[in-house]
Order: structure tokens, then C-alpha cells, then sequence
């Protein structure tokens, strides 16, 4: 690889550096999107790979607290991973990518965690696919909400400018990070860059709308969305869109109140949820669960950087005690063999010379940690083997947890 200067880049560069991050992807960045990415940017985070005076290369990272089975965890959020389509194939990725492993294990983070924009390239680095998410569609003309479903008449709704509740949805959001994993803590920039409404953001839609859900004083759900008015034509039937960019309830009542407002819009005909958990109960809402048509996707990938403390940061649905052999050729300190031993109260993981019972890839420890995917899954196709299949089944089992993991936040 040519001899290119790399370092994180100070506040004053990070237009140039998202110009960069930007074109890469084939978009440009105006200077309302550029203020909305610096609010959540950390410049001492970010990797610039320098071509002279041009940045050719980016990286970065957040800082996170994330959700994990059973507990919470320092985590790394990795992000604005981008190459100048002049300077691929050079090994920039592989250099940006095995560095930011190094400092975040220095950082004390255990996991680090991504949204991948290929989701090709990203195993090779000890990621894997640990949740996913649903896209929902509903034409509302042939959609009927159950009778039977949670109703709670002490709610009322209000339809309001995203920006003006802002410290609503922080709580609303803060409540709900336990309670699934793959999800972490928003403080007030990251909601302000939730409700930020740019022009560039429209797509050539309406603004950005919000449905706020109270029991009293207190928010207890939103739905923000945005609408755009059509008609089929000669007749002028209805034929408008939403598309719902965030829901959340923090009760089943307020949940279904919120659904059901969305999905009453006046003139609009198919109503589109872009990113919801793969264990929504949107299709068990509706008197026939098809009109609920679904496109599942991955969602975050996961690299487990400490695999000690990340094993021991997380809780098991089931006792396990197992040992795992695993290779790491980007962060030896993780090679060889751990005896883990948990349930649903502690955690313990140690090195141990002992015959291993499961064998893996880092990638698949990361597919497995959140609970998402299964052990089972992955030795179906070979990818991870075992002693004997009770040993599988049981670890599985551990490994798994209640809830599907998700996260409502792209990165």
C-alpha cells in the first residue's frame, strides 16, 4: 500500500471529510446535512487517510452504550466507513478497519457494531449479522384493525411538530433500551437529528410529521412520519403514501393507538414502516395477517473486540457452560480456547486448556451474541461444529434470548 498519512481529523475538517464519505456513496452533502452529521460527529473517533492534502479514505466510530441480553455494554458504534473509488484495492479498508479494532479493545469497549451498506464485506473483519429488521407495507383499503386488540380509552393523541417534542421522544426512547437487545442509549443530539427536518430529507414527501401518545401529562408513544398525496387517475381514487420513520410505545395500548391513527390517515392508501424488529405484532394487529406484506434485511453487525468481557457482560436465557475455540487473526489477544459458564444471573469466561465443545468463527460469535441468530442456525451449514448435538442444542438455547434483537437507528 502507498506510503498515505492517517490520523483522526480535527472539528475544522470535517466538511472535507464528509464530502468525501459522501461522494463515495455516489450522494452529496449539503451544509443542513452537514450541520445534522456534526452534531453527533467525534472527531478524536474518526480515521482520515490522507492523499497529499485529499482525504481518499474515512472511518469512525460512536461511542455507545448498548443494549445487551441481560445487561448493557460499552460499545462502538462503527460508522462513515467509506474509499474514494480512485484509491480501492490498495488495502486502505483492511489498514482502517484493523486499527479501529486496536483502539476501541484500548478504549475498554468489548463489542463494536455496524450498518453495513454491502453486507458482503464486513465478515471477513469478524462482524456478523446480529439482528434484522422488517419492512411493512400495509394498503390500508383492504386492512382491518382486530376488534380484540390492546385498547386503552385513557390515551389521547396529538398530532404535533416532531421538534417541538423532542424531549418527549428522548424519554420515551430512554424507557425502552432494556428491553432489547441491539439498541442504545440517545442522548439529546441523537434525538435532534431524529426530528431534523431538512428539505434534502423530504425525497418529495410532506414534512416531517409527529403522533404523539399521552396517558395523562406523560408521552407514552410517537410515530413520526411523513405523507404524500396521490390519486389513481381517470377516477381519482386515493392513492397516497407514509412512510413511518420511528414508532414506539411503552405500552401495548399506546402501540396499537399510535397503528391505528397511521393507519387512518384521510386520502392515504399504502402506509410503509421502514425499519421495525422481526417480532413486530403489526401483522397480528390486522384481521387478515397478509395485508402486512414483509421484506426482512440485516440489520446490525456485530464484532465481539473483548470476547471476555463481552461474554461476561451479557446474561444466558438457559445454564450454559461450554467451551469455545476460536481464531482471531486481527486481535490475537481472543485466539484460542474459553470456558463459559452462565445463566441468567452472572457470567463467567476464562482461558482453559480444555477440549472444546463448540468451535467458531469471530464473525459467528458476533451473529450469535445478541441472541438474534442461533448456534443452531450456523452449524446447519457447517460454519460452526460441535462436540455432540446436545452440546449444540443446549448452547443454542443459552445463547438465544427472549426478544429479537433490534436497532431502531441507523448509523
Amino acid at each position: 500500500m502507498p506510503d498515505y498519512e492517517m490520523r483522526a481529523i480535527t472539528a475544522d475538517e470535517l466538511p472535507a471529510f464528509f464530502t468525501m464519505l459522501t461522494g463515495a456513496f455516489g450522494e452529496d452533502i449539503d451544509d443542513d446535512e452537514l450541520a445534522i452529521e456534526s452534531l453527533t460527529a467525534e472527531p478524536d473517533r474518526t480515521i482520515a487517510a490522507f492523499d497529499g492534502s485529499d482525504i481518499v479514505a474515512t472511518a469512525g466510530a460512536f461511542t455507545f452504550e448498548m443494549s445487551v441480553p441481560g445487561g448493557r455494554l460499552p460499545t462502538a458504534g462503527v460508522t462513515y466507513v467509506g474509499v474514494r473509488a480512485t484509491h480501492r484495492r490498495q488495502g486502505l479498508l483492511s489498514t482502517m478497519m484493523r486499527d479501529q479494532l486496536h483502539d476501541i479493545h484500548r478504549r475498554g469497549e468489548p463489542i463494536a457494531a455496524l450498518w453495513a451498506s454491502e453486507a458482503a464485506i464486513y465478515g471477513r473483519f469478524g462482524y456478523g449479522v446480529a439482528s434484522q429488521l422488517l419492512r411493512i407495507e400495509v394498503d390500508r383499503v383492504d386492512a382491518k384493525v382486530r376488534t380484540d386488540v390492546a385498547d386503552d380509552p385513557s390515551l389521547r393523541l396529538r398530532l404535533v411538530t416532531p421538534g417541538d417534542v423532542a424531549s418527549d421522544i428522548e424519554q420515551i426512547e430512554l424507557a425502552l433500551v432494556d428491553t432489547r437487545p441491539g439498541q442504545f442509549v440517545r442522548d439529546k443530539r441523537w434525538i435532534d437529528t431524529l426530528v431534523a427536518d431538512p428539505k434534502s430529507r423530504h425525497g418529495g414527501m410532506s414534512s416531517l410529521r409527529a403522533i404523539l401518545a399521552y396517558d395523562g401529562d406523560d408521552a407514552v408513544g410517537y410515530a413520526l412520519y411523513r405523507s404524500k398525496n396521490d390519486a389513481v387517475r381517470p377516477h381519482m381514487l386515493p392513492d397516497g403514501q407514509v412512510i413511518v420513520f420511528a414508532q414506539a410505545g411503552l405500552t401495548p395500548g399506546a402501540d396499537v393507538a399510535l397503528t391505528r391513527a397511521v393507519l387512518s390517515l384521510d386520502l392515504m392508501r399504502r402506509i410503509r414502516w421502514w425499519n421495525r424488529p422481526v417480532d413486530s405484532p403489526l401483522s397480528q394487529l390486522l384481521t387478515d395477517a397478509r395485508q402486512a406484506r414483509t421484506t426482512m434485511l440485516d440489520g446490525l453487525h456485530v464484532r465481539i473486540v473483548d470476547l471476555p468481557a463481552a461474554l461476561e457482560g451479557r446474561r444466558f436465557a438457559t445454564p450454559v457452560d461450554v467451551v469455545l475455540e476460536v481464531e482471531d487473526p486481527l486481535c490475537d489477544w481472543n485466539s484460542g480456547r474459553w470456558h463459559v459458564a452462565g445463566d441468567a444471573d452472572s457470567a463467567r469466561c476464562t482461558h482453559t486448556d480444555a477440549a472444546p465443545s463448540l468451535r467458531l468463527s469471530m464473525e459467528d460469535l458476533g451473529a450469535v451474541y445478541l441472541g438474534g441468530t442461533t448456534l443452531s442456525t450456523l452449524a446447519a451449514t457447517g460454519r460452526v461444529t460441535a462436540s455432540d448435538e446436545q452440546t449444540l442444542q443446549r448452547a443454542s438455547q443459552a445463547f438465544g434470548w427472549h426478544v429479537a434483537p433490534w436497532c431502531p437507528v441507523v448509523f
